[in-house]
């Protein structure tokens, strides 16, 4: 087993994961809010409201200016005249308006509307990003087989790990990973073959100049396997300071 290859994760593995968790939350949070919903309807009764008035709120958040609403609606309900907040915005609603609510009869300070709208955003937004989470862990398991094939039929190529560079294209955590250049000459027309590595998590750069095993497809040097997970194996057990003092 290669400890390190599970202490520091393949990326696209960890892009999976995430996605996967992301989006599976966003499907909890998403039907927990619409069964409440379906819940509330059934015993509320409609009546129409007027709004009273929309607050807006700035603020920034990754470099962007948003801004939220808050909108207040006067509705009349068992002889009593309320005033609450609405729970939802949209970009025609103005002062004056008149609308459509429902209120609990039980506590007519509870308000709704029959819109399910954000609870069926959510949903859809959870199920996007799960689908995509399952696609990603999806293509690593067959990139991992794929590798295990290269392992057991593959050739086996010694090279210099030439450079690791960071992986621009991607960010986890605010963080690029890090991936691996190598380049192997072939010993009998001295062809020089570059490689690269999967990304991982983990600053590798200790290991530029080191020899590095790459395996190859036979008929297809295009389909080949960097192992640099063998390498950080190694390199842990360099390390191991046994101290007695």
């Amino acid at each position: 087993m290669r400890t390190k290859y599970y202490r520091s994760k393949s990326v696209l593995m960890l892009i999976g994961i995430i996605f996967f968790i992301i989006g599976a939350a966003f499907v909890g949070v998403g039907t927990a809010v619409l069964l409440s919903h379906d819940a509330f309807m059934k015993n509320a009764v409609k009546t129409e409201a007027v709004i009273s008035g929309i607050e807006s709120h700035s603020y920034r958040k990754n470099g962007k200016t948003r801004t939220d609403h808050d909108v207040r609606v006067v509705y009349e309900a068992d002889g009593n005249v309320y005033e609450e907040l609405l729970g939802y915005y949209s970009s025609g609603m103005s002062e004056g308006d008149m609308i459509e609510i429902y209120y609990d009869p039980d506590d007519p300070s509870e308000i709704m509307s029959d819109s399910k709208l954000l609870e069926l955003m959510f949903i859809l937004l959870g199920c996007i990003f799960a689908v995509l989470g399952a696609i990603f862990i999806l293509i690593k398991i067959s990139s991992a087989n794929r590798r295990k094939r290269l392992i057991e039929t593959g050739d086996r190529l010694t090279g210099i790990i030439t450079d690791v560079v960071i992986n621009n294209a991607v960010r986890i955590n605010g963080r690029h990973p890090f991936k691996a250049e190598c380049e192997v000459i072939d010993p009998f027309s001295g062809e020089k073959y570059l490689f690269a590595s999967e990304s991982v998590t983990s600053d590798i750069s200790y290991l530029a100049g080191r020899e590095v095993t790459v395996y190859t497809d036979r008929n297809d040097k295009r389909k080949y396997f960097v192992d640099i997970y063998e390498l950080m194996d190694n390199y842990i057990s360099e390390e191991k300071i046994h101290d007695y003092r």
